[in-house]
C-alpha cells in the first residue's frame, strides 16, 4: 500500500521527570504545549503532591532544550550555524537574570559541592559582589531586581563592562553545564564568537526561539521581589534565609501552568 504524502508524521514524544521525595509518589500524564505555532507532546512524571517549583526544574530545563532546539533547526534551515562553543565564555560575564526558584537551586547546589571546591566558589561568588560594589553597579542592581530601577539593558552593559566572570566559570566554560539556568540556555548567537567580547545588536545575531521557558517559569513563580527575577550573582545572598513562605502547588498544576503560559493549551 502506498504510503499517503498528506500523512502526517507522529511527532516524537518528549519525556521529561522530576525526583520525588519518595517512591509511588508520582503523577504521569501527557501535554501538547504549542509555542510559536509548533506543537510539542510532552510526556511529564512529577510528584503528585505540593512541589516547590523548584524541584521541576528538570522538566523546565528539558522543555527548555526542546524549544532551543526547535529555533537552532529553523537557523540552520536559514543557513546560519551556532557559533556558541565550550571555551567560548564571553556570554558567561552577562548579567544574569534567574526565577526565585533557580536561585534556591543554584543555593542548594552550592551548599552541596564537596570541599575545597565549595569554598572556592563561594569566594568567587563574594569577589564578584565586591567588584559590583567598588564600581557602585551593586546599588543600582539591587534597586533594579527589588523596585523596578533603571532599564535592564543599560545596566546590563555596565555589569558586562565590568568583566565579572560567573562564579561556575572555569576555564573559559560552564563547571554546571547540566544545571545551568534556562536564560543562560535559552542563549545562542550565530555570529562570530569574537563579536561576543564587545556585543551590541548590530555585532550580535541571537538564535529566535519560537518561546522563552525562562520567562513563562518567571511569571509562574512566587515573585518575591517586585521585577520577578534575581541575578545569578546575588541567588546564595539572596537565598539565605529566605525559606518559601506559602504552599506550593502540586506537580502536576505548576507544570500545567508553566505549558499554558509558554503558550500551549496543555490536554
Amino acid at each position: 500500500m502506498a504510503a499517503d504524502p498528506n500523512a502526517r508524521t507522529p511527532l516524537p514524544v518528549l519525556r521529561l521527570a522530576a525526583p520525588a521525595r519518595a517512591p509511588g509518589e508520582t503523577m504521569t500524564g501527557r501535554i501538547r504545549v504549542t509555542v510559536g505555532g509548533d506543537p510539542i507532546d510532552v510526556e511529564v512524571t512529577v510528584p503528585a503532591g505540593p512541589t516547590p517549583l523548584a524541584d521541576l526544574l528538570p522538566v523546565f530545563q528539558g522543555l527548555t532544550d526542546a524549544v532551543v532546539a526547535r529555533g537552532v533547526a529553523r537557523a540552520e534551515r536559514n543557513g546560519r550555524t551556532v557559533s556558541c562553543r565550550a571555551g567560548c565564555g564571553a556570554c558567561c560575564r552577562q548579567l544574569v537574570p534567574v526565577s526565585e526558584s533557580e536561585a534556591r537551586a543554584l543555593a542548594g547546589l552550592v551548599d552541596g559541592l564537596p570541599e575545597p571546591r565549595r569554598s572556592v566558589v563561594r569566594e568567587r561568588f563574594a569577589a564578584g559582589v565586591r567588584r559590583l560594589a567598588e564600581a557602585g553597579v551593586l546599588d543600582r542592581l539591587t534597586r533594579t531586581f527589588t523596585a523596578a530601577g533603571e532599564p535592564v539593558r543599560e545596566l546590563g552593559l555596565a555589569y558586562f563592562g565590568l568583566g565579572v566572570p560567573c562564579p561556575f566559570l572555569e576555564d573559559e566554560s560552564c563547571s554546571i553545564h547540566p544545571d545551568r539556568p534556562l536564560a543562560c540556555r535559552e542563549y545562542l548567537v550565530t555570529s562570530p564568537a569574537e563579536n561576543c567580547k564587545a556585543p551590541s545588536r548590530e555585532s550580535i545575531a541571537m538564535v529566535e526561539l519560537p518561546g522563552k521557558p525562562s520567562a513563562a517559569v518567571m511569571a509562574i513563580d512566587r515573585a518575591a521581589t517586585p521585577g520577578g527575577w534575581v541575578p545569578l550573582l546575588l541567588a546564595p545572598d539572596w537565598a539565605a534565609g529566605r525559606p518559601p513562605t506559602t504552599t506550593p502547588a502540586t506537580g502536576p498544576a505548576a507544570v500545567q501552568a508553566v505549558f499554558a503560559r509558554l503558550g500551549g493549551r496543555a490536554g
